[in-house]
């Protein structure tokens, strides 16, 4: 399967009827024992019709050692259902287990809570199915073939699947570690942590980014996250799972120790350590630049996942880099095909996602194979395809071409996709002359093909607000020449607002190849003048902060001390000291270069801005580029710039440097140009020879 969609195209899940999602997870470890929860969406859920279907997918981690599996389901159905001919039916993994006749009034909420067989797992994705059966009408009423609104079983949103398991004992290689670190159930469980020094250099911090994005995409849970913090924070060095990055002479003696210092003179070593009931993967080298690139082998999860000893030293000579992201690539939709069953209207949806920063674009195309019944009435069944809940093509259903049909639409041009979106497949499945319900041998039925693909072509997303964000930090899925810029004093606050930030941009990093460098808050302006800026802290205690005041859109008083009132909010003296503001400004260093500031008064201030920008859905309620949040979560967003995309700001020769295809078609067009010159002057010169012979006779 191709990186881009293992990666960051991801195909989420795959559903019949309503999408089921892991919204999230839950653990309750008791000794050795875990319980790992996924639950439904966030919520409430509604399955309409005669028969209906939802799948729910959750994980089996391969180092857990699976006790039992409980399933709990909150439902209610509607108060007209004939419990004698109602079912509803559930399978894991394509076999039944269990079915049940609901006995509700459809008054009050029922809850049923079934063990699924543990031999019916298997390790990695399982597929949960809920198949209602509700009825309305009077048995007698056999041939009734028409659904109605009546039709209907309702999930709540607490239903979920329970992993009771415990952890099998770590092998001593950094593939195990790897795999714990970052799963699922570490992250929840808060059971990990990636620490540097406790007066970390910008090497350090520069390593432990490029670590981070590695986990941080790895990690499923959007609400969780990794942290980053020192090693004198004693609830982060307390961690089970941790890794340590440290150049070696700022490494601990007992680590030290453990690592030959001529090792790493001029190559950075990887190595698992195991101490009591935690396990340390320390990272280090003397050698400022190994120590970057050991850094960046730790971000490139197939190099970890393949690393079997115990310690890796990492040389100039280490491949580390992962293959770069293609934008413009073919996807499959199912890679193992999906089957419709049962007349009038069916439908499968593919859950896909792009990062904010890009969307669709037009020449975007989806190419579905799939065959379907011959006993269908063709005049009326047709196919047809949305994207985003927006029909894009239909095509009727043809006998001639029921064993192997193809459809292809292109995306169309007033249709603007970015982030989340679906691409739902339809049919509606007519039976001629259907005077009841068809025996189960007639029943109609369509098959989408595992070589349905979509072809994925996409753009950036070029304004400087925060719906468009992490642009333009990252770009093509790689850290675009980004500078932090710290405060005078790291403290946990300040570790804390780096973890949200990069949390979010590494789990959009798709790649490894691009560049983050901090710097002190006295950075002069040559060296930040070609990158992309991200700063935080107080006026206070960040030079540059201070320095560019008067480019903020919430601006500090005089003494730096709180934020003053401007166009948009009327803000008191004693409340400017207590929020928090993220701002998106232009570049004052370099035109068309972002500027990203998190700040306030207060450490506390600036994490909590910090929070609104830690995960996608925090990030997308913000439509503008500045937005002000308290202590007391009151959250406002603005926008200021009149002109929002930084390419307008661009020279045509940097737009061009950046257009490779443009600059060879500049390339050729010149060419031909001096060509068509060169002929010109070849011809006119041939002219006035003939001329001038003329003139001679």
């Amino acid at each position: 399967m191709k990186r881009w969609l293992a990666n960051c195209l991801a195909i989420v899940i795959v559903l019949v009827a309503w999408p089921v999602i892991v919204q999230g997870a839950e653990t309750s470890p008791k000794d050795d024992t875990n319980t790992f929860i996924t639950k439904f969406q966030n919520t409430d859920s509604s399955l309409t019709g005669i028969s209906s279907t939802t799948n729910l997918y959750f994980q089996v981690l391969d180092y857990w050692n699976v006790d039992r599996v409980n399933l709990n389901i909150d439902y209610k159905v509607s108060q007209l259902t004939k419990a004698d001919v109602s079912s509803i039916t559930f399978s894991i993994n394509g076999a039944k287990f269990y079915s049940f006749r609901p006995n509700g009034d459809g008054v009050e909420k029922e809850s049923i809570d079934l063990e699924i067989p543990k031999e019916l797992l298997k390790i990695g994705a399982n597929t949960l199915k809920i198949e209602g059966s509700i009825e309305t009408t009077d048995s007698e009423d056999v041939c009734r073939i028409t659904e109605t609104p009546a039709d209907w079983l309702h999930v709540y949103k607490g239903s979920n699947v329970g992993v009771i398991y415990t952890k099998t004992e770590m092998e001593p290689k950094i593939q195990d570690f790897n795999k714990r670190f970052g799963g699922m159930d570490s992250v929840v469980q808060k059971e990990v942590a990636i620490l540097v020094p406790e007066k970390a250099t910008e090497t350090e911090l520069e390593t432990s980014v490029y670590a981070l994005s590695g986990y941080a995409k790895a990690n499923q849970q959007d609400d969780q996250q990794i942290p980053v913090g020192t090693l004198n924070d004693k609830e982060l060095a307390g961690k089970s799972l941790v890794v340590l990055i440290a150049e070696y002479g700022n490494l601990p003696e007992e680590y030290k120790a453990q690592i030959d210092a001529n090792q790493v003179k001029n190559d950075a070593v990887i190595q698992l350590i195991k101490k009591d009931q935690q396990a340390v993967l320390v990272i280090t080298s003397s050698n400022k630049t190994a120590l970057v690139k050991a850094g960046r082998y730790v971000s490139n999860q197939e190099l970890m996942s393949e690393t079997q000893e115990q310690q890796k030293v990492v040389t100039d000579k280490t491949d580390t880099t992962t293959s770069h992201l293609k934008i413009d690539e073919e996807f499959q939709l199912t890679p193992t095909g999906d089957e419709l069953k049962g007349p009038f209207h069916q439908e499968q949806t593919y859950f896909m996602t792009l990062p904010a920063n890009r969307s669709l674009a037009a020449n975007s195309q989806v190419n579905v194979a799939f065959r379907y019944a011959q006993n269908l009435n063709f005049d009326r069944s047709l196919m047809t395809v949305s994207i985003a809940g927006v029909p894009i093509g239909s095509k009727k259903l043809s006998k001639d071409f029921a064993e192997g049909d193809t459809a292809s639409f292109n995306l169309p041009t007033d249709l603007d996709v970015s982030g989340n979106f679906a691409v739902t497949i339809s049919f509606d499945l007519e039976i001629p002359n259907l005077p009841c319900t068809p025996a189960q041998g007639q029943t109609p039925w369509a098959y989408i093909s595992p070589e349905s693909m979509m072809t994925v072509n996409t753009k950036d997303r070029t304004d400087l607000l925060f719906q468009n964000y992490p642009f333009p930090f990252l770009k093509d899925g790689s850290f675009n020449q980004v500078a932090v810029v710290l405060p005078k004093k790291m403290n946990t606050d300040y570790y804390r607002s780096m973890t949200n930030i990069f949390n979010l941009l590494g789990k959009y990093a798709q790649d490894n190849t691009g560049e983050v460098e901090f710097f002190p808050s006295s950075a002069s302006k040559n060296e930040l003048k070609e990158s992309n800026i991200i700063t935080f802290g107080s006026a206070l205690d960040n030079e540059l902060i201070q320095s560019i005041n008067d480019k903020l859109y919430f601006k500090y008083d005089e003494a730096g001390k709180g934020f003053v009132s401007n166009e948009k909010l009327s803000i008191e003296s004693e409340y400017g000291q207590q929020i928090g503001t993220g701002q998106l400004i232009n570049s004052p260093f370099l035109s068309g270069n972002g500027f990203l500031v998190l700040t306030g008064a207060t450490p506390q201030s600036v994490y909590l801005a910090s929070k609104e920008i830690a995960t996608q859905e925090k990030v997308k309620t913000h439509e503008g580029d500045a937005f002000t949040v308290d202590k007391d979560n009151r959250i406002n967003s603005y926008r200021f710039k009149k002109v929002a995309d930084i390419d307008e700001h661009k020279s045509f020769i940097d737009k061009a440097k950046e257009q490779s295809d443009l600059l060879v078609y500049l390339g050729l067009v010149g060419l031909l140009l001096a060509s068509i010159i060169v002929a010109l002057v070849l011809v006119f010169k041939k002219n006035r020879v003939k001329k001038g012979d003329k003139n001679e006779k």
